[in-house]
């Protein structure tokens, strides 16, 4: 049987697009490609880009069955194989993950900012919201379909990072096995490579002059920084735990992170224009403040990297 030319084109187009949209993420990739064909994805941080560490997991009604409940393998790079190998996490009727982002941030740049690795020829619907603090939730949309992405440019203001996403099945059908949406990973595609310093090295309690020992921490720093070359921005960011009153401590992040910055200045030759600081005190923590774990934890400068794309 013939084929009408007119559908023998319509095929050869498309064929022709998904392959020239493959080529030019592989030609225009200064990261690393995950996926293949029409799949495919730049991430510009490469294996830094996912999110890293289990907060939360709720299998709501209807569970997954062992061994597809385990929370902790949306963490890292996508691994899936087939559907019998236990290297996802299938969420369950109105299952809720929540993952964290440790050694990079969430941030918008143009295009799509958020990519979640759905296992499955369909994206099943999944709810996203996204936070600071890990308390305060900004929904950001769904995913389903053929889309796995997000583009949090109309959602979130200019500038601001977020270190927490949340993932909630939103699909009507689910149940058996692989209950709900099937999650392999979650990549920040929009990120910045975050360089954590514990304040307990840098700065005696309540004090934002360097220590002595600060010294070896900070040149480490500034050659990691140099590493992401000359044209990298650089915000330094200062956190404290929740003790004391909230203006002593905005005031005392402020100033720690002004410490670090004019150190790389005048100790390390770093370009000071590259360099900008902000205090935030306790409002971004990263863990719980009701224990002395947690809030050693969120003592701490954070320096964040957003290489030359």
């Amino acid at each position: 049987m013939k084929l009408p030319i007119f559908l023998i084109s319509a095929v050869l187009l498309c064929f022709a697009g998904s392959q020239a949209n493959a080529l030019d993420t592989e030609m225009f990739c200064t990261g690393k490609i995950y996926g293949k064909g029409k799949k495919a994805i730049c991430l510009p941080l490469g294996e830094l880009s996912f999110a890293d560490q289990l907060v939360h997991f709720s299998p709501g009604k209807k569970a997954s069955k062992a061994p597809f409940d385990q929370g902790a393998q949306a963490l890292g790079e996508p691994n899936y194989k087939n559907t019998r190998s236990p290297d996802f996490i299938s969420l369950g009727c109105d299952g809720e993950l929540v993952l964290q982002f440790t050694d990079n941030v969430l941030v918008d740049v143009p295009g799509m900012d958020l990519y979640v690795f759905e296992v499955g020829p369909f994206v099943e619907k999944t709810a996203l919201f996204i936070s600071q603090d890990g308390e305060q939730w900004l929904p950001i949309g769904t995913i389903e379909g053929s889309r796995s992405d997000i583009d949090i440019a109309p959602l979130v203001p200019a500038g601001e990072r977020y270190n927490f996403v949340r993932l909630v099945n939103a699909g009507k059908s689910c149940g058996g096995q692989h209950s709900g949406a099937d999650i392999d990973a979650v990549a920040a595609v929009g990120a910045e490579v975050r360089l954590s310093l514990n304040s307990a090295v840098l700065f005696d309690v309540g004090q934002s002059d360097l220590k002595p020992e600060a010294d070896q921490e900070l040149q480490q720093l500034a050659k990691a920084l140099a590493s992401y070359g000359d044209k990298a921005a650089i915000t330094i960011e200062g956190h404290t735990d929740s003790t004391g009153s909230e203006a002593d401590n905005l005031k005392l992040s402020q100033a720690r992170a002004e410490a670090v910055r004019i150190y790389l200045v005048t100790k390390t030759g770093t370009d000071g224009d590259r360099l900008s600081t902000k205090g935030y005190g306790e409002k971004r923590p990263v863990a719980s403040n009701d224990d002395e774990q947690g809030r050693a934890l969120n003592r701490r400068v954070d320096v964040l990297v957003a290489p030359k794309r």
